[in-house]
């Protein structure tokens, strides 16, 4: 017999979150630590053949680890797959994840676990078959993605990136409003968020649990900061990233270099592209991945979070924040976030502001202690994944009492009809 007082819970997840180098993993993993403390979890997710240390480690949060190993494509497969995909009526973000090995270890762990939540990682994993089960089917929305697909598009200068990245947005903006229909659960990372799912969602129930920050492992370390350091942090194989580290070489180190000669820029974060490292110079470091992102944030004068792209909320501003940083960032890279321009950090949106407050930062220690003193005490009081991961257990739990009222999901949650006519993004 279960124990009334916990609750047995599937995570249905894209990839394995492990190791930490990502934001859309570091969620997913704190979400099965703190659930998986107190409730009894499972996890299926897509695995690589030699992600066996992985498994391991997320073994050690007690959750039982059902894997389904597939081989990562090569750069050239992919994109002939997202070529392809532009003749088919599915986009590629739910082409890409589907399989039928997935779909028969999601018949198996759904038909020897009798679960009272189903928890899926983002709508991209929505379209397989969920009818085995009664369970309430929840979707974690890591950002809206269509969002960024239609910001990625409009800031792309490639003419195939553009047509590509439009098509893409116009096909799985369908899907992932139909995704939202159809749960019996929204998980969403910022109040703007959940404003445009309830426009086009009404009916679901939506929870907003922020992206959160271990505030033990990200906290302010003693010692001088280089003020000839400005350093950016990401994974370098996500094009937002990329993107960003691009913009911030060739269109504001360039006004920060006539200030300032000896300035550093530096790029953190595995994966990096050839149009990346080709920007390595005595002013400009790539790294590739590192063990610890934390002693190049501990010793910057500046992070900058110079993003034109992307959704939801990063956890690389919270990780910043925590640590006592200095934050310069554009608009779109601190979104989301409960943060004031000129309180918590600077906010600019042109090259040429960019830069005029990086070297405000730099040149005023005063605001630059200021602005990290109060980015600390923000998090400490709104963003330690304790305190927002609360409510997701306590969202949960309302929803498996709601089992069986309206808005009960049908199953697969894949469209049936791709050709609808979408309208243009909203704001």
């Amino acid at each position: 017999m279960s124990d009334p007082e916990r609750l047995r819970v599937l995570i249905v997840t894209p990839s394995l979150p492990y190791p930490l180098v990502w934001g859309f993993g570091i969620r997913v993993y704190q979400i099965i630590k703190y659930l998986a403390q107190r409730h009894d979890v499972s996890v299926l997710a897509y695995a690589g053949p030699n992600d066996q240390d992985s498994v391991a480690a997320l073994e050690q949060t007690g959750a039982r680890i059902h894997a389904v190993v597939r081989d990562e494509p090569s750069t050239a497969a992919k994109r002939q797959a997202q070529l392809s995909s532009l003749f088919s009526p599915a986009s590629f973000q739910w082409q890409s994840l589907e399989s039928r090995a997935m779909q028969a270890a999601l018949d198996r762990v759904l038909v020897n676990g009798d679960f009272d939540i189903i928890q899926v990682e983002s709508s991209q994993m929505t379209g397989f078959d969920y009818r085995s089960t009664k369970a309430p089917l929840l979707v974690d929305e890591h950002n809206i993605e269509y969002e960024l697909l239609y910001r990625t598009f409009a800031i792309e200068r490639s003419a195939l990136r553009k047509f590509y990245n439009w098509v893409e947005y116009r096909k799985f903006r369908h899907e992932e409003q139909r995704s939202w229909k159809h749960s019996d659960g929204c998980i969403v990372t910022s109040d703007r968020e959940e404003t445009i799912l309830r426009r086009y969602s009404p009916r679901t129930p939506t929870l907003v649990v922020p992206n959160g920050v271990d505030i033990d492992e990200f906290r302010p370390t003693p010692g001088a900061r280089d003020a000839n350091s400005v350093v950016f942090v990401g994974v370098m194989h996500y094009r937002p990233n990329v993107d960003a580290a691009l913009y911030f070489a060739r269109e504001i180190m360039p006004r920060l270099l006539r200030e300032r000669p000896n300035l550093v820029f530096t790029i953190v974060g595995g994966g990096p592209p050839d149009e990346l490292r080709r920007l390595a110079s005595k002013n400009i470091v790539v790294t590739d991945r590192v063990p610890d992102t934390r002693p190049y944030v501990a010793r910057a004068g500046v992070i900058a979070i110079p993003l034109r792209m992307g959704s939801g909320t990063r956890l690389k501003v919270l990780e910043g924040l925590a640590m006592g940083c200095p934050l310069v960032s554009t608009s779109v890279g601190c979104e989301g976030i409960a943060i004031a321009d000129g309180e918590h950090l600077l906010v600019a949106d042109d090259p040429m502001a960019f830069a005029r407050s990086v070297l405000q930062v730099l040149d005023d220690k005063a605001l630059a202690a200021s602005l990290g003193h109060r980015g600390r005490a923000l998090v400490e009081e709104r963003y330690s994944w304790g305190s927002v991961l609360r409510q997701l257990e306590s969202f949960m739990w309302t929803r498996r009492h709601a089992r069986g009222l309206a808005n009960g999901h049908t199953g697969s949650l894949r469209p049936q009809d791709p050709a609808m006519h979408i309208p243009p993004l909203a704001s």
